[in-house]
């Protein structure tokens, strides 16, 4: 499938494609960040990436347009759960180049990443 050349994408017990956060981590530069959590999420507790684009799972279809394309995206929540939705929505929207933050937010934070709004 030469559409997922852009990364190293692996593929879900879903058949979703998946990134790992250490190669989310160093090539945060050239995607678009995602985040499909809720506002009050993005705000509380459990924090948000730095420059990630929030667009609540709920709104997604409506607000597709606000997503870049000239650049591939990953897709972000808490555990990886809504994302992995998300995907599966861009995908069968046309994306080719999308894919989840395989283990979702808890995962990168678990790795060592920094989040934006934690107090470590």
């Amino acid at each position: 499938m030469p559409e997922l050349a852009w990364a190293p994408v692996s593929r879900s017990y879903a058949g979703l494609p998946e990134l790992e956060p250490a190669w989310v981590a160093a090539h945060r530069s050239e995607i678009t960040l995602l985040d499909v959590r809720s506002a009050d999420e993005s705000n509380g507790p459990d924090g948000r990436l730095s420059g990630s684009l929030l667009i609540p799972l709920p709104e997604l279809e409506a607000r597709s347009t606000e997503i870049p394309s000239d650049r591939p995206v990953v897709v972000v929540c808490h555990s990886g759960s809504r994302s992995a939705l998300a995907t599966q929505q861009l995908l069968k929207a046309g994306r080719a180049q999308v894919a989840n933050l395989h283990g979702g937010l808890s995962r990168w934070r678990s790795e060592g990443y920094p989040l934006d709004g934690i107090d470590l």
